[in-house]
């Protein structure tokens, strides 16, 4: 074809048959290649298209004798192994729980000289599909909380009777005095019985009435729980088997207001006002919550993929420090005894954790500028702190290319500050917190950063599960070969439904030899970029 262009001039030149002979040789001399010719007249050798797949990071293996004192590395072990499932399970939420039962009654100031303070409360949960046992692991946890529940119910039956009798001796009081002042009205010159009456009603103090002790919500609006929290300033967790009905509700139009609430009421530590007509004004002294639930990965994958599209990342995500997605558990019959007083020695620390008293524990009483009573670190735990603190900055923050990734790693201080807590306090330690906690929460911090990497590693799963499906329909002749970017839209199937998401499927598409563009002409504007579907992909499209 030398001194043409294309087969238009090959065909003037030759004729049909020399064409034909062309087309045969190009077919035959390219192995593993198809070949087909566009309205431009111009042969166009196919791939043979690759498989469109990623590769999520394997998640780190829970190594329960460094991140776990023995008691709690023993119940965790057990449990998974009896059920069987991933410790991982576990463990975040045992973590979870158990700051969620500390609260706000304290906290740790991670400097000596700053009044920075962090409460113990977290968020998380756990990544897994339906069979992976998610449900029961978390079940095996939160047992705990809903026996102190259990427990507070009881108190407050007895409580109330206590009410009932003291409501009635005030309301007799209350009568008697009304009494003495109606006789002092009456009279001429008892000024003096009036005003001894008078101070005698406002001696008189109304029986508070009780109010039940609540550890976990599993499903109530934002007004109720903040009812909630006025009763129980400490905090408190907010459980929801199915993490996701949570995450898309803060997504709902006119519930701007939910998300804003969860998001302050992670940082633990300021007061919020609720304030609806009909409903009246909530003061909560300190919102303070915990958040822990079960979440699929293909439901996560599209909420990721959500945030990323629409520039909607406000780090409501990168809260979820504690969310772990490990590597499935074969599954094996097991049935045995539980380790003897693994589940005991558990159950007694959320007991003794309900109701201990941080100061008696060594814990510096609140003032004016800090709040909360507070716990401090040692010296080798303090320098510890300080080395894993510069090393954030420094390095994993600075040389970090994700954005997900780089504002997770942005809300790590508050992560390691609280695991050093909950593991000092687990471990019933009196004082300031020790260097093997900030050991094991610089280990923590280790662990959670691979399953971070996992998760976020969902965007792209996301993007490459879009691209399958748009192959698959590519190979169904859903679209006529020469689309352009804006037909695709116009289809608004699910994921591509906007230029932006569009062209990033199609750019996938192009790396795996699915489609190939084109720059066209149009006259009237810039050029438009067309895309011409391989016809071999029907061999790969699933």
């Amino acid at each position: 074809m030398n001194n043409m262009t294309d087969f238009n001039d090959l065909h003037l030149l030759a004729g049909p048959d020399a064409v034909k002979e062309y087309i045969d040789f190009a077919i035959n001399s390219v192995a593993a290649c198809t070949s087909d010719t566009r309205a431009t007249g111009q042969l166009t050798i196919w791939p043979e298209p690759k498989e469109i797949k990623t590769d999520l990071p394997l998640a780190p293996a829970f190594d329960a004798k460094t991140l776990l004192p023995p008691t709690l590395a023993d119940f965790v072990l057990d449990e998974a192994d009896r059920m069987p499932c991933s410790p991982d399970y576990i463990a975040a939420a045992l973590i979870v729980c158990l700051g969620s039962v500390i609260g706000a009654r304290c906290g740790i100031k991670p400097k000596r000289r700053d009044d920075w303070i962090v409460t113990p409360n977290l968020f998380g949960g756990i990544v897994g599909d339906p069979s992976s046992k998610k449900s029961p692991a978390l079940g095996t946890v939160t047992r705990f909380l809903d026996r102190l529940e259990a427990k507070e119910a009881e108190k407050l039956e007895d409580a109330k009777k206590i009410f009932a009798a003291e409501t009635a001796a005030f309301e007799a009081h209350q009568s008697a005095v009304k009494a003495s002042m109606k006789k002092a009205a009456g009279g001429k010159g008892d000024h003096l019985k009036m005003n001894a009456a008078i101070a005698d009603l406002q001696d008189l103090q109304a029986p508070e009435e009780p109010k039940e002790r609540r550890f976990k919500s599993n499903d109530s609006t934002v007004e109720k729980l903040g009812d909630l929290l006025v009763h129980n300033p400490q905090g408190m967790l907010v459980y929801r088997d199915e993490l996701i009905g949570l995450l898309a509700s803060w997504e709902k139009e006119g519930k701007e207001g939910d998300k804003a609430f969860y998001l302050e009421g992670w940082n633990g530590t300021a007061s919020f006002n609720i304030d609806r007509i009909g409903r009246g004004s909530l003061h909560i002294k300190n919102l303070c919550i915990s958040v822990f639930g079960g979440i699929q990965p293909e439901l996560l994958e599209r909420y990721l993929a959500g945030i990323t599209t629409s520039l909607d990342n406000d780090g409501r995500i990168q809260r979820f420090q504690v969310m772990v997605y490990p590597n499935a558990v074969a599954w094996e019959w097991r049935d045995r005894y539980p380790v003897k007083g693994a589940r005991e020695a558990v159950r007694d620390l959320f007991d003794r954790l309900a109701v201990f008293d941080p100061v008696q524990d060594g814990a510096a009483p609140n003032d004016d500028f800090v709040k909360l009573p507070h716990f401090c670190f040692d010296d080798a735990a303090q320098d510890i702190f300080v080395e894993w603190c510069t090393e954030l900055h420094t390095v994993h923050i600075a040389q970090e290319q994700n954005p997900l990734m780089q504002q997770h790693f942005g809300k790590f201080e508050k992560l390691f500050c609280s695991i050093a807590l909950i593991l000092h306090l687990a471990e019933g330690s009196i004082g300031p917190v020790t260097a093997p906690s900030a050991l094991r929460a610089a280990a923590w911090c280790e662990y959670l950063t691979g399953h971070a990497r996992r998760i976020y590693g969902l965007v792209e799963a996301a993007k490459v599960t879009t691209a399958r499906m748009i192959s698959r329909r590519l190979a169904e002749g859903k679209l006529d070969d020469g689309f352009t970017v804006r037909d695709m839209v116009r289809k608004q199937w699910s994921g591509v439904t906007s230029a932006m998401q569009t062209e990033t499927a199609l750019a996938i598409l192009e790396e795996n030899g699915h489609v190939q563009s084109q720059d066209g002409i149009n006259p009237l504007g810039r050029p438009t970029v067309r895309y011409y579907v391989n016809p071999q992909i029907k061999k790969v499209a699933k």
